[in-house]
């Protein structure tokens, strides 16, 4: 990003400089635009997943767990670049970007916390805080999903590695009775 001019811009996208500019201000509206596009975008699938009628909360988180996955594998380039700059093109060049994408985050738990509360109401999930569930379960989403852009893994071992991660998630890691004792 920091070595990449207008004018390199131009030249890899094919775009007349001119137009590119008529477009775009500067390489960091560029950034700024394709940030909040993807944000959306990964926004958007999850939403889709959520008013999916047919799908009970588990069946919602585990569809978010693998389509977040594969939104960054399908973006495995951005998704790089976005979450080696965040800290240094967002928060210190961005800060208005930054803000934006912490509230799109903000929202996204939201949804999650809601399946939860769902799930709980259904009794899927045990009563755990709901707010706290939504937020490890995005961590542990995040983590999973950016792991799967270093791995060497075909399609299939890819979908066996996130199920077992979604089930040691919602079942937990513990035998039972070992969590009774803990009790």
């Amino acid at each position: 990003f920091h070595g990449t001019t207008m004018a390199q811009i131009s030249q890899e996208s094919q775009y007349p400089l001119g137009t590119i500019y008529k477009y775009f201000s500067s390489k960091k509206q560029i950034y700024h635009d394709l940030v909040m596009e993807k944000a959306h975008e990964l926004g958007q699938i999850f939403l889709k997943i959520t008013r999916k009628g047919e799908l009970n909360p588990v069946e919602q988180l585990k569809a978010s767990l693998l389509a977040q996955s594969k939104f960054y594998r399908t973006n495995r380039e951005f998704i790089r670049i976005y979450i080696s700059e965040r800290s240094n093109i967002d928060a210190v060049m961005m800060p208005q970007l930054n803000q934006k994408i912490n509230q799109m985050h903000d929202r996204m738990v939201a949804l999650f916390q809601k399946i939860f509360k769902q799930g709980m109401e259904q009794k899927f999930f045990k009563p755990y805080p709901p707010r706290e569930m939504a937020t490890l379960f995005s961590d542990i989403s995040h983590s999973a999903s950016w792991d799967a852009l270093f791995l060497e893994e075909d399609e299939e071992q890819l979908q066996k590695r996130l199920n077992m991660i979604f089930e040691m998630f919602t079942k937990g890691i513990s035998h039972n009775n070992q969590q009774e004792e803990s009790n």
